[in-house]
C-alpha cells in the first residue's frame, strides 16, 4: 500500500509549489509529516508526484514537487453502471469499484430502485470515498462517477453487458474491448428495461448464485478487467 499519498485536483509538474487543504490538508497534519519526509501526491489523472513540506501553516499545507511521473490509463476501459440502491450498500460498491479498476460509474434511478435520486451531499460523499480507496489502493486513475438515466448510458459507444439471470445466459469473460457493464437493483429489471436492454446489450451470466445488487457489478468487473492484469 502507498505510504503518505494525497489527492490534490491540479496539474502536477516538477518544480511546481502546491497546495493541500481541508480533508487532505487534515490527514496530512494527523500524519504529522515533517519537511524531512517525502510524500506522494496524485490527481487521479495519471499522474504521480513526489514532494516536500514547505510551510505548514492553520489552514493549509504548502509543499514543492521534486518529481512527477505519468502512465498512460488501462486499457480497456471497464464501466459500471449501478442502479440506486440504499445508500450504504451503494458506497460499499463505489469504494470497492475504485478499487478493482472501474474507469467510469453511471449511477441511475432504476424502475425498482429502493431510491429515485441522490443529494448534492450523498453524491459528494461518493467521490470522497472513491478519492480514498484511490489513495488506497494505488490507483492513478479516478473513475468518472455521474448521475445519468438509463436512455443516457446506452449512447455509450462501448460494447453493452448487463446482468442475467437467465439459467443459459452466456458465460460473461474477460474483455479485449471497452465495455460496460449495467447492474439491475434488488428487484431486478422491470420488463421495459429487460426490453431496452436486450434491444442494446448482451445479457450475461455472472455465477451459478443470484448476487445481490452491490455484488454483481463488481464480479463482473473483476472478471472483464482480468485481461488488462500483466502475467
Amino acid at each position: 500500500m502507498p505510504q503518505d499519498r494525497f489527492y490534490l485536483d491540479a496539474p502536477l509538474q516538477t518544480g511546481q509549489t502546491v497546495t493541500l487543504e481541508e480533508s487532505e490538508f487534515h490527514h496530512l497534519k494527523v500524519l504529522r509529516i515533517d519537511p524531512s519526509e517525502e510524500i506522494e501526491l496524485v490527481n487521479g489523472h495519471g499522474f504521480l508526484a513526489k514532494a516536500n513540506l514547505l510551510k505548514l501553516d492553520k489552514r493549509a499545507a504548502h509543499l514543492q514537487i521534486s518529481s512527477c511521473t505519468h502512465s498512460p490509463p488501462p486499457s480497456p476501459s471497464i464501466s459500471l453502471a449501478l442502479a440506486l440502491i440504499r445508500v450504504n450498500r451503494l458506497e460499499w460498491a463505489i469504494e470497492k469499484a475504485t478499487e478493482l479498476g472501474a474507469d467510469e460509474i453511471f449511477l441511475y434511478p432504476a424502475d425498482y430502485s429502493e431510491k429515485e435520486a441522490l443529494s448534492p451531499h450523498q453524491l459528494d460523499r461518493l467521490r470522497h470515498l472513491a478519492i480514498s480507496a484511490l489513495k488506497q489502493c494505488g490507483r492513478l486513475y479516478l473513475p468518472r462517477l455521474s448521475l445519468s438515466s438509463l436512455d443516457e448510458i446506452f449512447l455509450t459507444s462501448n460494447r453493452i453487458l448487463y446482468g442475467d439471470t437467465n439459467p443459459n445466459a452466456t458465460r460473461i469473460n474477460s474483455s479485449i474491448e471497452p465495455t460496460l457493464f449495467i447492474s439491475g437493483p434488488e428487484k431486478g429489471f422491470s420488463e421495459r428495461e429487460e426490453l431496452l436492454l436486450q434491444a442494446k446489450g448482451t445479457g450475461v451470466k455472472l455465477s451459478e448464485n443470484i448476487l445481490r445488487a452491490e455484488t454483481a457489478p463488481l464480479a463482473a468487473l473483476s472478471i472483464l478487467k482480468q485481461r488488462s492484469i500483466p502475467i
